[in-house]
This record gives C-alpha cells, sequence and structure tokens, in this order.
C-alpha cells in the first residue's frame, strides 16, 4: 500500500512538473508573439501617422558602383578642416552632421564644407535626446540649427540625424520636411580613442551601402578615416555623400523615416 501510494505522488510531482514546464513555454511563447507585436505595430504605425510623401531625390552618376557613405557627427571641431583637405586630397565625399552651436563659431569650416561638395546635415543645436524632450522644443532645436547653417552658408537643409539615434515615430513627424539618418553601423570611436582600433573597425566592418557613424571631434577618427579610404579605395569602393547612397537606385526619399543605408539594386532600409 505504501508503494502504491508513493508510485501515486511520483505521479502527481511529475504531472505537476510537466504542467509548470508547458506554462513555462506558453508564456515564453506569450512574450515572443508580443513582442513580434510591437514591432509590427510600430512599423505599421510609421507608416499611418508618418507623412509619407517621398518628394526629395538626386541625380547620382554611376550607381553601380560600391558605395559606402561616412558620417561626422558632433561637429564641426578643430580637426574638421584637416578632414577637408584630406577628403579633398583623395576625392571623397562625406556628411556632416553638425550642432548649431558649434557651426556659430566655425563659420568658415561650415563654409568649406560646402565649398567642398559635403552634404550639410542638421543635429540639433545642443545635442539633446528626442526621447527627453517635448516637440515643441525639438522644432525649436532643429530649426535654429537650420537658419544658422542657412545664414552661414546659404545652403537649405534637409536632411538631420537624432542624437544618440534617440527618437519615437511621433517625434520624426514632428520635423515633417525633413529627411532622418540613422546608420548601418557605429564605429563608438568616441569611447575607443584609437587610431588603430577605429581604422580596423572601419575596414572590417565596409561593405555596399553602408552609413557609417564617426565624430570629427576626435583627432584619432580623422587620422583612421584618412587611411581607411586609402584602404577601401584600393578595394573598389567610392566614398559618397548620404543623398546620393540613398537615391542610388533612383528611390525618392520621403520625411518622418530615419534611413539606415541603401545597397546596389535595393531599396533603402529604414525602421
Amino acid at each position: 500500500q505504501r508503494s502504491l501510494v508513493g508510485s501515486e505522488m511520483c505521479i502527481r510531482d511529475r504531472l505537476i512538473r510537466g504542467n509548470i514546464m508547458t506554462n513555462s513555454k506558453i508564456n515564453s511563447k506569450r512574450i515572443n508573439i508580443f513582442i513580434i507585436m510591437i514591432v509590427i505595430a510600430f512599423i505599421i504605425s510609421s507608416y499611418i501617422f508618418t507623412p509619407y510623401s517621398k518628394n526629395y531625390s538626386v541625380e547620382v552618376q554611376n550607381p553601380n558602383r560600391k558605395m559606402i557613405a561616412l558620417t561626422f557627427d558632433d561637429g564641426p571641431s578643430d580637426y574638421t578642416q584637416t578632414l577637408l583637405d584630406g577628403l579633398n586630397q583623395k576625392g571623397a565625399k562625406a556628411t556632416f552632421f553638425v550642432l548649431g552651436k558649434k557651426a556659430v563659431k566655425n563659420a568658415s569650416v561650415l563654409k568649406n564644407i560646402v565649398a567642398d561638395g559635403h552634404l550639410l546635415g542638421n543635429h540639433t543645436y545642443t545635442h539633446i535626446d528626442m526621447l527627453k524632450t517635448n516637440k515643441g522644443t525639438i522644432k525649436e532645436q532643429i530649426y535654429s540649427t537650420n537658419k544658422v547653417i542657412k545664414e552661414i552658408t546659404g545652403t537649405d537643409v534637409k536632411f538631420y540625424r537624432p542624437p544618440y539615434g534617440h527618437y519615437f515615430g511621433n517625434t520624426l513627424n514632428a520635423i515633417d520636411d525633413m529627411i532622418a539618418v540613422k546608420w548601418t553601423n557605429d564605429s563608438i570611436d568616441w569611447k575607443h580613442q584609437d587610431e588603430d582600433y577605429v581604422y580596423n573597425y572601419i575596414v572590417n566592418k565596409a561593405h555596399d551601402g553602408e552609413i557609417l557613424l564617426l565624430h570629427d571631434t576626435k583627432q584619432t577618427t580623422v587620422k583612421a578615416a584618412l587611411r581607411a579610404i586609402d584602404t577601401l579605395q584600393s578595394q573598389g569602393y567610392s566614398f559618397v555623400r548620404v543623398d546620393e547612397l540613398l537615391c542610388r537606385n533612383g528611390d525618392k526619399l520621403a520625411p518622418g523615416i530615419a534611413y539606415r543605408g541603401c545597397k546596389m539594386n535595393k531599396k533603402p532600409t529604414w525602421f
């Protein structure tokens, strides 16, 4: 009888453990489904609540070549002119997402960026976090920087990069006449201020259609980028502006979307 009772208890314990494991698996699946639904809802809301009017394009010469867009944030700085000189010598183009407060102090460098054929972008006036800022302040930060750039260079700014890469769909929509740009790869060069590290990162991560995040505020980055350009040009890469990369396949761009890259014969990637 004791043996029978013991067997019943063992069976009951196994059933309980089995139920617990089953419930755990069900809960795990539910969590995964919930996460997937959130991602899908985010994508759908981007379409529904975005002023999805594709109205910006540029003509790109020889689009069927390996392209990389180098982007430099947080400048202009004391090292930006050295970078411009190097880019000019190598026949490479880049995009500069500048801060309004630094643009005011570096007017001559700002003019040289435009004169050398590079693309000027907006990185807000003081590097705000858009996730922690209301729409009114976001607009003020963006449009005050646009005004500074326009007064110094005569250029109308069409592209901007949210600082830290932080944004919601509604924060992008607050700037409904400009195009947001994120990146494919982030060198984290502000942390790894080592020329060889940044050089190896650029070269090892290089691929067609890439938008690479760098900072012209770091001397190590400027030196590494110029070295990497030589290496990658020898491998057949061309260095172009962000607008050229994104429009290479004849696509038009829309405000309210954050673009991340564009490979040959593919649509621009965004999220």
